[in-house]
């Protein structure tokens, strides 16, 4: 509740509640949103590439597997 009436502009210098911020730290209040909101988009980007590149390995992987499978089956049978 406190960070509400931070946020909107109504927490007073004693943090109570009842003032108003300065312009300065309106602007400082809206540069880090701004910030903030870039961070997450970026974040989620991120996260995107990771998990496409985690779903390549996997899929790599099971090739991997499979193909393993298909040599073990081959080899068994020819002895």
């Amino acid at each position: 509740m406190q960070m509400d009436r931070h946020a909107t502009g109504q927490a007073g210098r004693d943090g109570n509640g009842g003032g108003k911020l300065k312009e300065s730290e309106q602007e400082e209040l809206e540069r880090l949103r701004r910030e903030k909101a870039e961070l997450v988009k970026q974040h989620a980007k991120e996260k995107a590439a990771w998990e496409k590149e985690r779903a390549e390995l996997e899929d790599e992987r099971d090739d991997v597997l499979k193909r393993s499978v298909v040599l073990w089956v081959k080899d068994s049978l020819n002895r």
